[in-house]
């Protein structure tokens, strides 16, 4: 916090939303590692961004998906055990793996999604006292997205990056079904969907 405030227009020239994620090297010892990350341009990230995340092979990097569902027959007892049992998942997959994906894409009927902040911020405290969190990127796919302040908590609670998914599909099923112009292509959709989501942050 700034006195006075910064103004995001005026001054954005020294602002930045810009993202590097991926592993991070020692600070207290300089070396190219540090540089060798992958750059986004602000944290909202497309569907079709996500699905190259997925299929990354960027230095040699490779993904794991994370599923925050469980069966909707644990009832509340489920909820525990599927957080223990992720983090625990989340610990083991960064000794191979450089990019941790929180996902609720299996949600439905028969499986209950965990709030996305619940296990970003477990998984989060999980991977630092196990001396882990430093070693991988957390992008979260969840479909309970649609704010500036969702995106905003997410971040404060230790996202990378963040796919909200389901506000995406939902524009586009607007459009073919004539609520919104027929000419916006998924693309412009995605593009005026995060400048809105990079202006809110800013400010």
């Amino acid at each position: 916090v700034t006195n006075p405030p910064i103004d995001p227009f005026r001054e954005k020239v020294v602002m930045s939303l810009q993202c590097p994620i991926g592993p991070e090297a020692n600070i207290l010892q300089p070396n190219a590692k540090q540089v060798h990350r992958l750059w986004l341009r602000q944290p909202v990230i497309s569907i079709s961004d996500l699905e190259v995340l997925k299929h990354t092979s960027h230095r040699g990097w490779s993904s794991h998906v994370l599923d925050t569902t469980f069966p909707a027959s644990a009832g509340a007892s489920g909820l525990v055990s599927k957080l223990q049992t992720i983090c625990e998942e989340a610990e083991k997959a960064s000794f191979k793996h450089q990019i941790l994906i929180l996902s609720d894409r299996l949600a439905g009927p028969d499986r209950v999604p965990i709030s996305s902040l619940l296990t970003l911020g477990a998984i989060h405290h999980h991977l630092i006292e196990t001396r882990n969190r430093m070693k991988v990127a957390l992008v979260v796919e969840s479909g309970e997205v649609r704010e500036v302040h969702h995106v905003c908590v997410l971040l404060g609670y230790g996202a990378d990056a963040i796919c909200p998914y389901l506000a995406l599909e939902l524009a586009s099923s607007l459009r073919d079904q004539g609520v919104l112009d027929c000419n916006l292509t998924d693309e412009v959709i995605f593009q005026n969907y995060a400048q809105a989501m990079q202006t809110g942050i800013s400010k």
